[in-house]
């Protein structure tokens, strides 16, 4: 994390005119600067390399290869990279398969400029920011997937209270937030998540999500 040095932000988006805005709210934003900025997916794969920025805002819809698809590659090459994706669509499909690659939060390009620094932050703080309607297909699904269990628990095994952690979780709310939606102790909502992992032998909440809607 990024928390006593400026966050450093990379952009890869075709539109020059929006990337162009997203490098001076950067650039302007405090805590933050201006790592690279990339045209497309082949130009950001070729320059990110190493350690890389600490967060990538990502278009999905790239020419060439697509914004999900380099997020997949440069996962391997930058792995404590975050990535917050940037698009103007929130289908199903796109949001899951964004998850999948190893996006990190996922906003649409009609979120106001405020909205955009502060999903950069709240995503370096460990929060997984999302645009109102992406959290809420999100939220739609889980809770599909848990009345769809039978025997009165939810899938993976998991207990109804840790099924309601893993469901504020895929909302983006942060262990503290967590601990007061519950009712409990921080360290409580951390050993709940710590079991939700271990049945579903996952490593983060990328993955929990994901294995939760069976992807």
């Amino acid at each position: 994390m990024a928390t006593l040095n400026k966050i450093r932000v990379s952009i890869v988006e075709d539109d020059p005119s929006i990337r162009e805005s997203l490098a001076s709210l950067v650039i302007h934003g405090t805590g933050m600067e201006l790592y690279t900025i990339h045209p497309n997916a082949e130009d950001a794969l070729t320059q990110l390399q190493g350690p890389g920025p600490d967060l990538v805002i990502m278009d999905i819809n790239l020419p060439g290869k697509t914004g999900i698809e380099c997020v997949k590659e440069l996962k391997e090459t930058c792995p404590a990279t975050q990535f917050l994706m940037y698009t103007v669509q929130d289908d199903d499909q796109q949001v899951f398969e964004a998850l999948k690659a190893g996006a990190n939060g996922y906003i649409l390009k009609e979120s106001t400029p405020d909205q955009i620094l502060e999903a950069v932050r709240e995503l370096m703080d460990g929060g997984a920011p999302m645009s109102a309607p992406v959290a809420r297909r999100v939220v739609t699904h889980m809770r599909r997937a848990q009345t769809a269990a039978s025997d009165g628990s939810t899938p993976q095994g998991l207990t109804p209270r840790e099924g309601m952690v893993l469901e504020l979780l895929a909302q983006g709310l942060l262990y503290k937030e967590i601990a007061a939606r519950t009712g409990t102790t921080t360290g409580t909502v951390k050993q709940h998540i710590h079991r939700i992992y271990a049945k579903m032998h996952v490593q983060n909440r990328t993955e929990a999500v994901n294995r939760f809607y069976g992807r």
